[in-house]
């Protein structure tokens, strides 16, 4: 025989109330998965990969939307930077928690029809477990360049991954507080504008660690600027004189000799021997290697501007004018002048990989 509960009416409507709740829960759990998250648009990319449907966004939680493009940049600068953003999100929608364009293109200060348009990419690092934070940073600002090359030479845009993005607000960063001033989200999930909104309303102040960091970084590049001058720009010179004297002897015949004999061997076959050259440009060539081999053996422990213009002025004497007479050379013998594909060098320098062309 069942006996018949009885239920206080208050406390079953109140029960009926939490199941709604789980019911409502549970229904706004599954939405989410199916946008994944807030900020996604809608059916872009959900689900089956092969069904992707492309929409309007809409407006984001920051209350903004693509629309504020039109209102900060020129209409085929706002069309060109919403499909990045399209294209961006349809890869990594899962990553980018938001969007700030910010510099000229949104203070309008200094701005010409040719300046950089400034985009900050926040991603979620917190699930990427295969890189460094320093390799996912490279990596994501190659891909985010790579892609804004279709649409556009002006987007410069820079990755912040979530992790460094939150460790700047901590210890505020002033590239961090200078988006955070100037920049406008036309995309966010809530990791941006609240911090914005909290920094507009003087939550957020340089500590004296950001102070004593940025004087500690004012040293270091002082010192890499000094270091770069007195060994990476020196050993140019080096290299460069070298390759020289070395290019001139092998096309008059000889083996190439080992850095510190190639002046030997220019005094003895280009000057001595063949009149190509005088004393005097060996000298100038002379001088810059022992000049860098001081510098290489602790010698010579600091290089100003002075005195490395008048050795770059040497060597660059020096490479003119062993290239002036392999062009004679190769005349004497009817065979083509030396390749210097200047555009091609500038255009690699940079890699470090610069091969002249065949």
């Amino acid at each position: 025989m069942n006996q018949t509960q009885n239920v206080n009416p208050a406390e079953a409507a109140l029960n009926k109330l939490f199941s709604t709740i789980e019911l409502l829960s549970a229904k706004i759990d599954e939405l989410n998965e199916r946008v994944d998250y807030m900020g996604s648009f809608v059916g872009l990319d959900v689900g089956d990969e092969e069904q992707t449907e492309h929409v309007e966004p809409p407006g984001q939680l920051a209350g903004v939307s693509f629309d504020i493009l039109n209102k900060v940049l020129g209409a085929k600068d706002a069309n060109s930077l919403r499909a990045y953003f399209l294209r961006v999100l349809s890869l990594f929608r899962k990553y980018i928690k938001s969007i700030v364009v910010f510099g000229s293109s949104k203070t309008k200060t200094g701005m010409t029809s040719s300046s950089d348009i400034d985009v900050a990419f926040i991603v979620d690092d917190t699930d990427i477990k295969r890189f460094t934070l320093e390799q996912l940073k490279e990596r994501l600002f190659v891909k985010m360049a790579e892609i804004a090359k279709d649409f556009s030479d002006k987007i410069h845009a820079q990755t912040y991954p979530l992790a460094e993005f939150w460790a700047s607000i901590i210890k505020p960063n002033p590239v961090i507080l200078t988006l955070l001033r100037d920049g406008v989200a036309v995309y966010d999930t809530g990791y941006f504008v609240p911090i914005q909104m909290l920094y507009k309303a003087g939550g957020i102040i340089p500590t004296r660690e950001t102070i004593d960091s940025n004087m500690s970084s004012a040293e270091a590049f002082l010192v890499w600027a000094e270091d770069t001058m007195s060994t990476k720009l020196s050993r140019d010179l080096f290299d460069s004189v070298v390759a020289a004297g070395q290019a001139l002897l092998m096309e008059l015949g000889y083996l190439p000799p080992v850095p510190k004999e190639t002046t030997n061997g220019l005094l003895a076959a280009a000057v001595e021997k063949e009149k190509l050259l005088t004393k005097e440009d060996v000298t100038k060539a002379d001088d810059v290697i022992k000049w860098y081999k001081s510098i290489e053996h602790g010698e010579i422990k600091r290089v100003n501007g002075e005195e490395f213009h008048k050795k770059y002025t040497e060597a660059k004497e020096v490479v003119d004018k062993i290239m002036k007479v392999l062009d004679k050379e190769r005349e004497k013998k009817g065979a083509p002048h030396p390749i210097i594909d200047k555009e091609s060098l500038k255009a690699t320098e940079q890699k470090g990989n610069y091969q002249p062309k065949q």
